[in-house]
C-alpha cells in the first residue's frame, strides 16, 4: 500500500466556550482534512477527487414547485416571487395549460424570450407570444388545425428577486395532481420547496387537504400560501390561523402558512429600489414568503456535503482494513500469511478461468436486461389499461376540452414507465454485477458514467403509428436521454429522477399524433395508444440491448484490471508479512505502535464523518418542519 507515514489527528478544535460553526462549514473542513491529510498521502487521489466533486453544490438546482386548484392565483404568485408582472401569463380568463419553469436569464436563455418544449424538439419565441401557446384560451391551443403543442415551457427572467431559484408553475387544470409534488421530493440531492396555493376566500378545501396529506409525508419543505389578501382584508388573517390549525390536526406537524397579496407585491416590485419599495413588499407578504423559501432551500444545500463525506468514509474504511491486515501480520503472522495466500489463490484462479467468469457476466447482464424489460412491459400495460378505461368512461369531450394537458399527462406516464425500467437496470447492474465483483465506489462511478453516456440522446425510429388511420400517417420516433440531475428538464413536470442519481428524459415525437388522434375520434385514439405502447416496448428493448453491448466490454476490461491490481496488492502484503516475521521484536513493536495510532486516527475520522452526515441529513429534514 502506498504511503507509510503517520496519520495526523486534526488540531485546533474549538473550545467548548467557542461558538460551534455551521454543520456545512464543519463538513467542508473535515472533508478537506480527510482527503488532504489521509486519503491523498495514502495514494487515494481519485477517490478524493470524487468525494470533493460530490460535496460541491454547484450541480444543485434550487427550485420552488407551485401547485393549487384553478383560479387560486398560482401564476400571479410566481410573478410576484420573481418580481416580474407577466413572467407567467395571467388574466381574468387565463388558465395555465402546461408546466412553466421561470428562472434567472442567461446568455443561452436571454430575457424577453421563452423556450417551448415540444415532444422531441424545442423552439424559442418572443415572451409576448407565450400565452398563445401555454394557456387554455391561447390562440394556438384552441386552434383545431394546430397539430403540435408544447408540453412545457421555460421563461428566463433577468434580475429575478429569487436569484438563481427556478420557480415551476403547474397547470391550472389538474393543478393538484400528486405527480407534481414528486418534483419536490424526487431527488434527495436537490434543494426544492413545494408551495401549495390557497386563497383568502375560504379555509383549505377537502381536495386541497387531501393533496397536502398525500404529499406532506414525502415533502418536508412545504409551505402554504394564502393569496388574494388584498381582496379579503378583514378575513385573510383568520383564514391563515384556521388553515394552520387544520394542517396541524391532519398532518401532525407545523406547516407554515403565510398570507400574500400578489397584486400589491407586483406593484411594489415595479417601484424604484429603496426603502419605500421594501416597505411595500413587506406589507404585501411577499418578503416573508421569499425569506421562508430561502430558509427551506438552505437546509437542503447541506446534502451534497453529506454525499462527499460518505464517499470519503468508503476510502477510510478501505485504509482501516488494510491497516488491520498489517497489524495482524505483526501479531499473528502465520495466520494472516495463510489467509492472504488463500485469497491470492482464489483471485489467481479467477484470472486463470477468465472465460468462465465472463460467461457468468453475460448471464447476469442478460438477466438484468430481462428484469428491466419486464418492469417496462408491466408499467406500459398498466398505462394502456388506465387510459383505455379513462377514454371509455369519460368520452372524448373531456379530453378534447384540453388536449395539451392530457397529452402532457400521457408523456409523463410513458416517461415514468421508461424511467422505472432504467432504474431497475442500473440498480441491478450495481447490486448484482459491479458491487460483488469490485466493491469499489470509483469503479462503479466510472462504469455508471459510461452506461449513462451510452443511454443519452438515443433516437430510434419505429414503425408508423396508426399508419392505416386517415390523418395519422406521420412516423413515430422515440428519444430517450439520461442526463445529470441538474438539468432544467428535471424540474418542469415530466422528467423523472431515478434511483442512481441521474435523470431520464423522454421526448416522444409520436405524442404529437395524440393531439390529432383526440380530434379524430375514440377509435383512432385507442389505436394510437395501443401501437404507441408497442413501440415503446420495442425501442426500449433495443436500447437496453445496445447499452449492454457497450457496457459488457467496459466491465470485462475493468474486472481484468481489478484482478491484476488485487493480485499485486496481495502479493505485496504477503511479502511484507514475511519481511515482518524476519525483523526483531523492537522493530515489530515500533511498527505496530505506528499502525495502531494510524488506524485509531482513521477510525476516529470515520466516526466524526458519520456523526456529521447524520447531522447534515437530519438538519435537512428538520429544516422542512420548521
Amino acid at each position: 500500500m502506498p504511503g507509510r507515514g503517520t496519520v495526523e489527528e486534526k488540531k485546533g478544535s474549538p473550545s467548548p466556550a467557542a461558538a460551534t460553526p455551521p454543520a456545512r462549514e464543519r463538513a467542508d473542513a473535515l472533508l478537506a482534512s480527510i482527503t488532504g491529510k489521509i486519503l491523498r498521502p495514502f495514494g487515494q487521489d481519485e477517490l478524493s477527487d470524487l468525494a470533493e466533486q460530490r460535496a460541491s453544490a454547484e450541480s444543485q438546482i434550487r427550485s420552488v414547485v407551485v401547485v393549487g386548484e384553478v383560479k387560486r392565483g398560482k401564476s400571479s404568485l410566481i410573478n410576484a416571487l420573481v418580481g416580474r408582472r407577466d413572467a407567467s401569463p395571467v388574466g381574468v380568463d387565463v388558465t395555465t395549460s402546461t408546466t412553466i419553469a421561470v428562472g434567472e436569464a442567461s446568455q443561452e436563455r436571454p430575457d424577453g424570450t421563452a423556450e417551448l418544449l415540444f415532444p422531441g424538439r424545442s423552439e424559442v419565441i418572443g415572451h409576448g407570444e407565450l400565452a398563445d401557446w401555454v394557456s387554455c384560451e391561447g390562440a394556438h391551443v384552441t386552434n383545431p388545425r394546430t397539430d403540435e403543442l408544447p408540453t412545457r415551457a421555460i421563461v428566463p427572467v433577468a434580475g429575478s428577486r429569487l436569484g438563481d431559484v427556478t420557480v415551476v408553475d403547474t397547470p391550472g387544470v389538474g393543478g393538484l395532481d400528486p405527480a407534481y409534488a414528486a418534483l419536490a421530493s424526487a431527488s434527495a440531492s436537490q434543494a426544492c420547496v413545494l408551495v401549495v396555493v390557497c386563497d383568502a376566500t375560504t379555509p383549505i378545501t377537502a381536495p386541497e387537504m387531501e393533496f397536502i396529506k398525500e404529499t406532506g409525508s414525502a415533502v418536508e419543505a412545504l409551505i402554504v400560501a394564502v393569496t388574494k389578501t388584498d381582496k379579503n382584508v378583514r378575513r385573510w388573517k383568520p383564514i391563515v390561523e384556521e388553515n394552520t390549525a387544520l394542517l396541524r390536526k391532519h398532518l401532525g406537524r407545523e406547516v407554515p402558512v403565510l398570507g400574500v397579496s400578489s397584486l400589491r407585491a407586483t406593484l411594489a416590485a415595479e417601484m424604484p429600489p429603496g426603502p419605500d419599495r421594501d416597505r411595500a413588499e413587506e406589507r404585501s407578504g411577499i418578503t416573508a414568503l421569499r425569506a421562508l423559501i430561502q430558509t427551506k432551500l438552505v437546509s437542503a444545500e447541506d446534502l451534497p456535503a453529506a454525499n462527499g463525506l460518505r464517499t470519503a468514509v468508503d476510502g477510510l474504511r478501505t485504509l482501516a482494513a488494510d491497516m488491520s491486515t498489517q497489524i495482524d501480520a505483526i501479531t499473528d503472522n502465520a495466520q494472516i500469511t495463510e489467509d492472504l495466500t488463500a485469497q491470492l489463490d482464489e483471485l489467481q484462479n479467477l484470472k486463470d478461468h477468465s472465460q468462465q467468469w465472463e460467461q457468468y457476466l453475460q448471464r447476469d447482464l442478460t438477466l438484468i436486461r430481462q428484469n428491466a424489460t419486464d418492469e417496462l412491459d408491466r408499467r406500459l400495460d398498466a398505462i394502456r389499461e388506465e387510459w383505455t378505461t379513462r377514454i371509455n368512461k369519460n368520452g372524448m369531450a373531456v379530453l378534447r376540452k384540453n388536449p395539451q394537458f392530457f397529452v402532457a399527462q400521457m408523456e409523463r406516464d410513458f416517461q415514468g414507465a421508461m424511467a422505472a425500467s432504467i432504474t431497475v437496470f442500473l440498480d441491478q447492474l450495481h447490486s448484482q454485477i459491479v458491487a460483488p465483483r469490485f466493491d469499489s465506489e470509483l469503479v462503479w462511478n466510472e462504469i455508471h458514467e459510461q452506461v449513462t453516456a451510452s443511454l443519452s440522446n438515443r433516437t430510434l425510429e419505429t414503425h408508423q403509428v396508426a399508419s392505416k388511420q386517415q390523418g395519422l400517417l406521420d412516423p413515430s420516433m422515440l428519444t430517450m436521454g439520461v442526463m445529470g440531475s441538474s438539468m432544467i428538464g428535471g424540474l418542469i413536470g415530466v422528467t423523472t429522477v431515478i434511483g442512481v442519481g441521474a435523470v431520464v428524459g423522454v421526448a416522444w415525437v409520436g405524442l404529437n399524433l395524440g393531439f390529432r388522434a383526440m380530434r379524430s375520434g375514440k377509435t383512432n385514439l385507442l389505436s394510437w395508444m395501443r401501437e404507441t405502447t408497442g413501440s415503446a416496448k420495442t425501442t426500449t428493448a433495443r436500447m437496453l440491448e445496445s447499452t449492454l453491448a457497450l457496457a459488457r466490454p467496459e466491465i470485462v476490461i475493468r474486472y481484468r484490471d481489478h484482478l491484476k491490481t488485487s493480485i499485486e496488492h496481495l502479493q505485496k502484503q504477503i511479502t511484507e508479512a514475511k519481511e515482518i516475521a524476519r525483523t526483531d521484536a523492537a522493530a515489530r513493536e515500533k511498527k505496530l505502535k505506528r499502525l495502531e495510532n494510524n488506524r485509531k486516527v482513521v477510525v476516529n475520522n470515520i466516526t466524526r464523518a458519520e456523526q456529521l452526515i447524520a447531522e447534515l441529513t437530519g438538519s435537512a429534514a428538520a429544516g422542512g418542519a420548521r
